[in-house]
């Protein structure tokens, strides 16, 4: 039988993925980083408290050393992997890299550069929750090279998303914000013909990519792609068969 080292800090076993979460309150719906009920594996949510949406969006330092140590409660739990539910906690993924002795993947947007690699000359989109706060420092946090031609489009004006997202409203629509990242996604491609695929920032919005993808024929990739990613490279099968 094998054997299993105590984790003196854990308070139940077997999580494959952490999660931190935002000082934010939902509702996270079925496809969001935030509810459980997306994975087909255990994840593990770690509040990181005070990091508010405002906060993270300018990547606030202060935070830093409060973020470093929710990752490392996580890792002493037990995870195989660290993720975020905020593309913007980008802004710390170097810090907690650092000190992590698991793989982190705090960002949707690490990988864009995996995308942009993919698809040669052509440009990656990618839809974000504030492009105002996607500048160059950002971009090349998640590695994208200078060469690399990312078009950015926020959802900050759109009415629903800002008043139920990024204004906390307390109701979510989940057809009218639906409505709004497909006709952003539609209207991106009009512009741009040649794109060749996009990517999602924003952990609320994987319920919705499958719609975006069927409205613009491109590869879509978001939050729940990279951590299915990752969960996948830290826990590998056996396969029997025939060849």
């Amino acid at each position: 039988m094998p054997k299993y080292q105590v984790r003196r800090k854990a308070e139940s076993y077997g999580h494959a993925v952490g999660i931190l979460l935002l000082d934010y309150r939902g509702p996270f719906i079925p496809g969001d980083v935030g509810n459980a009920t997306t994975y087909d594996y255990p994840v593990l949510y770690k509040t990181v408290d005070g990091l508010t949406l405002d906060r993270v969006l300018v990547g606030d330092p202060e935070y830093e050393r409060a973020v470093v140590d929710a990752a490392l409660e996580l890792q002493d739990y037990g995870v195989k992997g660290i993720s975020s539910d905020c593309g913007f906690l980008i802004n710390y993924q170097h810090a907690v890299t650092k000190v992590a002795n698991v793989p982190v993947f705090m960002s949707s947007m690490l990988q864009l550069p995996f995308v942009a690699s993919s698809v040669g000359s052509r440009p990656v989109g990618m839809i974000t929750a504030n492009s105002a706060s996607v500048g160059n420092r950002v971009l090349e946090l998640a590695g994208v090279r200078t060469d690399q031609q990312i078009i950015v489009k926020g959802l900050e004006d759109e009415p629903h998303f800002k008043e139920a997202i990024l204004e906390e409203g307390g109701t979510l629509d989940s057809d009218l914000i639906e409505s709004e990242i497909v006709e952003a996604a539609k209207g991106m491609v009009e512009k741009h013909p040649d794109m060749g695929a996009l990517v999602i920032e924003c952990s609320l919005l994987p319920p919705y990519s499958k719609s975006v993808q069927d409205a613009i024929g491109l590869p879509v990739f978001d939050f729940i792609s990279m951590i299915d990613y990752f969960y996948a490279g830290t826990h590998q099968q056996h396969y029997y068969g025939y060849y």
